[in-house]
């Protein structure tokens, strides 16, 4: 199991831990968010292991320029907000988004801070460069790209209370292959975010590949907006009539916001290609509201620089589960919301937490996505923080702290899926669900027995005579491990520390006991159907892929041509299948015609098995066809063919072929490197911007459908 991590800060949130598919984790700590990464020389058995499983890398996430925002000046009473205007930009949320969305095909990272800005975060470079790559309150400019200055009903909307990624809305596969679309294999990534106007926004987040350098790299698109300030009750606590019921309902904030799984619906038209529809739950005031969101995905010709074969389209409304809501629960409603459900269960749990415990409400799939008029009476499970604290806690007064971190565990082996939570008070729990609810009590989970350990040694060291207690400030999952981070504090006594005594703990844990996986494992990428197979067949799949889009377009396109002859090359001279061969000599016997270059020696190699190719002579580097022979930028000799991972010119010169295109990378600067296997590639990207033009089509095709390492599976990363 992963070795606890100590951190020299105390987290500044709930919920302030957030772990992404690629094994980074996010903790929001001040002004700051801290970043860790998995220590690579781990995962590799070839370089000297690291005492420390993690780099950190710290992000100032509170420093804006008036280029991006403008100052907030002083407001009149009912648009004054001290978060926007004056805060230091204390960071209040992290989440990374689903995979796919970030370069290299990785998670953005979205951070809000205490004055009301959200900004997604993408990495740079090397590991430990990080960038802001978009400020998500630009959308309610009417210029997006030049922030003015705002006040009133616009600046209330501009100012972002909560958000939360919701889950990656997969397309339907159609004729996929090898290389499915990236709308099927990564989703399309929609962002959920409430607003100070107590709207609620769909959002679709997309990144931009151009060849030119831009100031944009991301477009955020709004799809839908629902208005919550509909007259319903937000407190329901104080006397009618009062003072003070009249102004926390004219100031009642959305603070809460989560979404639904996406369940699919019948298309509504021919035009349609995919419906979908989900399920948001919000905290307004102290009240559980619900609605709806129903996407439907459409077919579109991709723009310049935007490569999504789909136009997304959604409306926000009711559900008829709003018109129940207020019945779940008694209860004022304070904190985190979290959705558990799994693809075989018939009920879908909608986990919201009180003022003392938290409830259980199953939602059966037919109430869930509108096809079903909602029962009289869901099963509702509300459990008391009483009922499951341990005897050790300290009477009514740890049971009165909120609960600060929910998140939701799926065991692939027993097909069990459990809900795990924690408080301010130190309580730990975990809850079995299932499909019609929950199955049993909560009960103590293994990542409170870790945490229990840690608070008994410090107790220990300070000879505090158990006058301590642990705050639990996040909960995160992966992979069937949780991350559970907490701080540790002494009781009954004032507190005093300088800055520098600021510590917090990271944990992890199992909660299968026969389970202990370290960080190799979690490190692994996710198999799939081509893991068997051996480097030559992988480039086979590539090979093929290429020589099968020699089409009309692209036998005009001279970049097309050079990739097409480097794969016929590569087959020559890595590949002993009969038939990708015979395939490679029509491929030349074309290209022959189309250019008018003297490819007879390498259509006489075709019937060879594993031959090498000579480099060309100067007459033919000069002659019909030029462009797709590769010359030597050093010496401008011809490059010979010898092997399909190096390449080697008549002077000596050698460089190495990029994994995926085959072509010789003669520059530096110019490659992305797998960050497991340390296999080069060519980064398309930087490319296209070196040389200020956009990728061939065949090219850009050819990156999108295999956008992670050929060979291992791993994600990209700049550099190693």
């Amino acid at each position: 199991m992963l070795s606890p991590v100590d951190l020299s800060f105390f987290p500044s949130c709930f919920d302030a831990l957030s772990w992404s598919a690629d094994g980074d984790l996010a903790v929001a700590a001040g002004e700051y968010v801290q970043v860790l990464t998995p220590n690579k020389s781990h995962a590799d058995p070839s370089e000297p292991k690291s005492q420390d499983e993690w780099n950190i890398t710290r992000i100032r996430a509170n420093l804006f320029t008036l280029a991006e925002w403008q100052a907030i000046q002083p407001q009149n009473r009912d648009d004054f907000s001290i978060a926007a205007e004056q805060s230091i930009g204390t960071v209040v949320g992290v989440a990374w988004s689903p995979p796919g969305l970030a370069i290299f095909r990785r998670s953005v990272l979205a951070v809000l801070t205490s004055n009301l800005l959200l900004s997604l975060w993408e990495p740079v470079g090397t590991q430990g460069q990080w960038t802001r790559v978009a400020i998500v309150n630009h959308i309610f400019h009417l210029d997006p790209t030049a922030p003015a200055q705002l006040s009133g009903l616009e600046l209330r909307r501009s100012n972002i209370r909560s958000f939360q990624w919701c889950q990656p809305l997969l397309a339907p596969s159609v004729n996929s292959g090898l290389a499915p679309a990236p709308e099927t294999r990564w989703g399309v990534h929609l962002l959920m975010i409430t607003n100070d106007a107590n709207e609620a926004i769909l959002l679709r987040v997309r990144r931009l590949v151009s060849g030119k350098s831009s100031s944009t790299p991301y477009s955020i698109e709004k799809l839908a907006l629902y208005s919550m300030e509909d007259g319903q009750e937000r407190y329901t606590q104080p006397c009618s009539a009062s003072l003070l019921r009249s102004a926390l309902q004219s100031k009642a904030r959305a603070l809460s916001v989560s979404c639904g799984p996406w369940l699919e619906l019948p298309r509504p038209s021919d035009d349609c290609f995919f419906s979908a529809t989900a399920v948001i739950a919000t905290v307004f005031g102290t009240q559980l509201r619900v609605f709806k969101t129903t996407v439907t995905l459409h077919t579109s010709d991709p723009v310049d620089g935007d490569t999504s074969r789909y136009e997304a389209r959604a409306r926000l409304s009711d559900h008829p589960l709003s018109s129940i809501a207020s019945q779940w629960t008694s209860r004022p409603v304070n904190g985190p919301l979290h959705w558990a459900s799994t693809s075989h269960s018939a009920a879908i749990s909608l986990n919201i937490s009180t003022n003392a415990g938290f409830v259980t409400i199953s939602i059966p799939r037919a109430a869930y996505d509108g096809s079903a008029t909602p029962p009289n009476e869901l099963e509702i499970q509300e459990w008391p923080l009483s009922s499951i604290a341990e005897e050790n806690v300290e009477g009514p007064r740890g049971y009165m702290e909120p609960i600060s971190a929910m998140t939701a565990l799926y065991d692939d082996k027993s097909e069990a899926l459990s809900l795990h939570l924690g408080t301010m008070s130190g309580i730990g729990a975990v809850l079995n669900l299932d499909g019609s609810g929950t199955t049993h009590s909560p009960k103590s989970s293994q990542w409170s027995k870790v945490v229990a350990d840690r608070l008994e040694q410090f107790d220990l060291d300070r000879d505090l005579g158990g006058q301590s207690v642990a705050r639990i400030w996040g909960l995160a999952s992966h992979r069937g491990v949780i991350a559970v981070l907490f701080s540790r504090h002494p009781t009954d006594m004032i507190e005093y520390r300088v800055a520098s005594d600021e510590k917090s703990a990271l944990a992890f844990a199992s909660e299968d006991l026969d389970s202990s996986p370290d960080i190799e494992t979690l490190l692994a990428p996710i198999t799939s159907a081509t893991e068997s197979w051996s480097p030559a067949d992988q480039r086979e799949a590539v090979i093929s892929y290429l020589l099968s889009s020699m089409d009309g377009t692209v036998e005009h396109d001279p970049e097309s041509q050079r990739l097409i002859y480097a794969s016929a090359c590569c087959a020559i001279v890595d590949q002993k299948g009969e038939a990708i061969r015979a395939h490679a000599r029509v491929s030349l016997e074309r290209l022959a015609v189309l250019t008018g270059a003297d490819l007879n020696e390498e259509i006489a190699r075709c019937g060879d098995e594993k031959s090498t190719l000579p480099a060309k002579t100067i007459e033919q580097l000069s002659g019909p066809g030029a462009h797709m022979f590769e010359r030597c930028e050093i010496c401008e000799a011809g490059i010979a063919w010898v092997s399909a991972g190096e390449a080697q010119c008549t002077e000596g010169h050698l460089f190495v072929r990029c994994g995926l295109s085959f072509l010789a990378i003669q520059e530096p600067g110019l490659s992305k490197y797998c960050s497991r296997c340390r296999t080069e590639y060519i980064n398309e990207e930087t490319v296209a911007r070196v040389h200020e033009s956009s990728l061939c089509p065949l090219s850009r095709n050819l990156f999108d459908a295999f956008d992670t390492c050929l060979y291992c599976g791993g994600k990209f990363q700049a550099g190693i």
